[in-house]
C-alpha cells in the first residue's frame, strides 16, 4: 500500500528531526551559556542572536519586560556571532565580562550601541561598568570561549537556524525577531502542552 509506505515515511522523518532537536537541545543545556534563571521556572527561552545584528538588538526591550513580568521563566543567551567579525569579537567580550558575573550589564549595553561594534566600544563598556581589565583582556582572548562560541554554532546548524534573531521556547523554534505579545503566546502554549 503506497499510502501506508508514505505514512511510515513522514512518521520516521518527523521523529528522525523530534530525535535531533532533543539532542540539539541537549548540547545547547551543556554549553554552559549565560543564563538569568529563576529557580521554579518552568519555561527557558533559548535566544540565538548577534551583536551586530539590529532585529536583535530590537528584541531586548520586549524580551526582558517578558522576564520581569513572568516569574517562572529563565532566559539563555546563546551567542552566535554570523554577521560579521567584529561580532565574534563581542561576542567573546561579553562572554569574558560573564567570568566576571557582569554579563547583563555587558550584553545591555552592547545591544544598546548603534553602529558596527569594534574593540573601542568594548573596552570603553567594560570600563563603564567596572570590570577587571587585565582579567578581561585575559579572559577575552581564552580559547575555551571561542569553543562554546564554535559548538554554539554547529548547534545553531544542527536546527537549521540561518540567522538571528532565533528563539526556542519549549519545543518549538521561532527564527524571527519576536514581539512581546508574540513571546507570551509562546510561553502560554508551551505550558499548555
Amino acid at each position: 500500500n503506497p499510502d501506508l509506505i508514505e505514512k511510515s515515511l513522514l512518521n520516521h522523518s518527523k521523529n528522525k528531526e523530534k530525535k535531533e532537536f532533543q539532542i540539539a537541545l541537549e548540547n545547547l543545556k551543556k554549553n554552559q551559556n549565560p543564563t538569568i534563571d529563576r529557580k521554579k521556572s518552568d519555561v527557558i527561552i533559548y535566544e540565538f542572536f548577534d551583536y551586530n545584528c539590529g532585529y536583535c538588538k530590537s528584541v531586548v526591550p520586549d524580551l526582558l519586560e517578558v522576564f520581569q513580568e513572568d516569574k517562572k521563566i529563565s532566559i539563555v543567551f546563546v551567542e552566535l556571532p554570523i554577521l560579521h567579525q567584529s561580532s565574534v569579537t563581542a561576542a567573546l567580550a561579553a562572554l569574558a565580562a560573564h567570568q566576571q558575573k557582569k554579563y547583563m550589564e555587558f550584553h545591555i549595553n552592547l545591544m544598546k550601541h548603534n553602529g558596527r561594534i569594534d574593540e573601542k566600544i568594548i573596552f570603553e563598556i567594560a570600563k563603564k561598568i567596572n570590570l577587571n581589565i587585565s582579567k578581561f583582556k585575559k579572559d577575552f582572548s581564552n580559547s575555551k570561549l571561542m569553543a562554546m562560541v564554535d559548538r554554539n554554532r554547529i548547534i545553531a546548524k544542527k536546527l537549521k537556524l540561518k540567522g538571528t534573531p532565533a528563539f526556542i521556547i519549549g519545543n518549538k523554534i521561532y527564527p524571527y525577531a519576536m514581539k512581546k505579545e508574540e513571546i507570551v503566546r509562546a510561553i502560554n502554549l508551551t505550558r499548555k502542552e
